[in-house]
């Protein structure tokens, strides 16, 4: 899987290509540019399958980049930057991931990990999209020890690791345990409004109640769970949320 660095500064490009080689050994570092101009240059050149694309950069920033290829955009994103406050505009973008600078190594595995999975399995509007348009599929195939569960992926609630399982909370009050680790559906499910909280919980953002403040911030389910929410993945968490139509 071919990728570039898109990034103004030059120590955080270096940085991120050498944590790509050193770390993600399925991904190839095409390419680095310091500019949206020369990002573009790039991408034209090279065809990468993922884009690292920092968003503040002198003048233009990283949303040009992508209005820039419009609707046909080619390339999958993740938006890295020191700002939390763009999180919300990204997610807009259909970014797939964002990773807040210093950038940590399992976020950064990841994501490449949801981007590579994702286009053995979708074409690149899907990417965009998740999948929803005329004909979509609503509907995931859990993995049990009897064989498959076939559920529509509004009717879970949340997803809780389970060593090498997974549970699976069902809005009917059923329980199953699915023979998959919890990364494994979330590299499904974070197209379908699914967003990982906690290195154990993974949640249906429609079926967050409310948002909890405090020592610890929780959120509580539609199913009445209070799940604690780590604090690196708060801000964006917030900015999910904010953007649920």
């Amino acid at each position: 899987m071919k990728c570039v660095i898109i990034d103004d500064e030059a120590k955080s490009r270096t940085v991120l290509h050498r944590l790509c080689e050193n770390y993600c050994s399925n991904l190839e570092v095409v390419g680095l540019a310091a500019s949206v101009v020369e990002g573009i240059h790039l991408i034209d050149e090279k065809s990468p399958d993922l884009v690292f694309l920092d968003i503040r950069m002198p003048k233009q920033s990283g949303f040009s980049l992508l209005e820039h290829y419009g609707s046909e955009c080619p390339f999958a994103v993740v938006f890295t930057s020191a700002y939390d406050e763009y999180a919300f505009q990204a997610f807009k973008y259909m970014a797939v991931d964002y990773l807040q600078k210093p950038i940590n190594i399992e976020e950064l595995v990841e994501a490449v990990g949801k981007v590579q999975k994702s286009l053995y399995n979708k074409s690149p509007e899907e990417l965009r999209t998740g999948g929803i348009g005329t004909g979509a599929i609503d509907k995931i195939a859990l993995t049990t020890i009897e064989g498959y569960i076939f559920v529509r992926y509004q009717d879970i609630i949340r997803c809780e690791a389970q060593g090498n399982y997974t549970a699976v909370y069902l809005t009917n009050g059923q329980s199953l345990l699915i023979t998959k680790t919890l990364k494994y559906y979330e590299d499904i499910l974070i197209f379908k409004g699914f967003f990982r909280v906690h290195k154990s919980h993974l949640i249906n953002l429609h079926c967050v109640r409310k948002f909890i403040k405090g020592k610890q911030n929780l959120v509580e389910m539609t199913d009445g769970k209070q799940i604690e929410v780590s604090f690196r993945r708060r801000e964006a968490l917030l900015h999910r949320l904010e953007a649920i139509e």
